[in-house]
């Protein structure tokens, strides 16, 4: 058996959405989410919950969900320990508005991500 694996963008409180992984454990009922929360300000940290269809969400951006592919269900302990060896953006501006290094590009929960997803596919943990 295996799930379908998306990216999915809920409204943000700043210049961008929210994005996270959405694994389909529950055909048209619900999952487990996979994301990063926090602010770059502050750094974040990795979650993973089980949660309800993204679109019943308040805040769901409609048209987001983009899908990415297929999991094993028996890969979900590989996908779990994969999410978690990604590492969180850690605290990248100061209290003054200033980032702690302008040579390095900011790195928000898009990003995590989009490094998520790519090493995914890299080890074949989803296919297309």
């Amino acid at each position: 058996m295996s799930y379908s694996v998306y990216t999915v963008e809920l409204l943000g409180s700043g210049p961008k959405n929210h994005v996270r992984l959405f694994v389909e454990t529950q055909e048209n009922e619900g999952g487990q989410i996979f994301h990063v929360v926090g602010t770059i300000l502050q750094g974040m940290i990795f979650e993973t919950r089980s949660d309800m269809k993204p679109e019943s969400d308040v805040l769901f951006v409609p048209g987001s969900q983009k899908y990415i592919g297929q999991i094993a269900q028996s890969a979900m302990g590989q996908w779990g320990d994969l999410c978690r060896s990604i590492p969180p953006p850690a605290a990248q501006m100061n209290l003054n508005g200033t980032r702690k290094d302008p040579t390095k590009p900011l790195r928000r929960c898009g990003e995590w991500v989009e490094e998520v997803k790519e090493e995914a596919l890299r080890r074949g943990l989803i296919s297309q």
